[in-house]
């Protein structure tokens, strides 16, 4: 049985702006695939955190640090600087992945400019994937580089798959259908 029109959660097509979408459209799986893949990403960064606070990087770092300061006759308290750079890593992480998460599940939910961001932050992903700088420390000239396991890689093609489905014909579809919707229930 269907609405009649002017019935509650039914937009009449004969209303100006009208959709006639009596409910919201559904999510097609693309949506959701971009969805999922966008919050592995997100446990994998976790974990890839994880993994670069509990590496042996930091102890070489300081090693050469301190080893440095020696022979320059600076004292400096190098845990202190580790402690620092790490609680300063947390912090950023867990502020970039709630705005990270905030925006997946706009996207899920239908929202284009959700979508949009996250296609500026997997761009700038996937630009950063081929430069290797941010896996690793350098103190006075000498690099340490931080394992990761081939996380970095499977984060990847994760960002690479959500990117191309984000923008699939039915995911096309389902953002403009999304708005359609949003605006004939105002």
């Amino acid at each position: 049985m269907t609405e009649p029109s002017g019935a509650p959660g039914y937009a009449s097509p004969t209303y100006p702006g009208g959709t006639g979408l009596a409910e919201p459209p559904a999510r097609p799986t693309t949506v959701t695939v971009a969805f999922v893949a966008w919050l592995v990403m997100t446990a994998l960064s976790v974990i890839s955190l994880i993994l670069v606070l509990s590496s042996p990087i930091w102890d070489q770092a300081v090693a050469a640090g301190l080893l440095a300061a020696d022979t320059n006759g600076v004292r400096i308290d190098a845990s202190t600087v580790v402690n620092t750079a790490k609680i300063t890593s947390v912090v950023g992480f867990l502020i970039g992945a709630a705005l990270y998460l905030l925006f997946a599940f706009k996207m899920r939910a239908g929202r284009n400019w959700a979508r949009v961001v996250l296609t500026v932050i997997g761009v700038l992903g996937v630009l950063s994937a081929v430069l290797p700088t941010y896996r690793s420390v350098t103190v006075n000239g000498t690099s340490f580089v931080v394992q990761n396991y081939g996380i970095h890689w499977i984060s990847l093609a994760l960002l690479v798959a959500a990117l191309v489905l984000m923008f699939m014909p039915a995911s096309n579809a389902y953002f403009t259908a999304s708005k359609a919707y949003r605006q004939a229930h105002r």
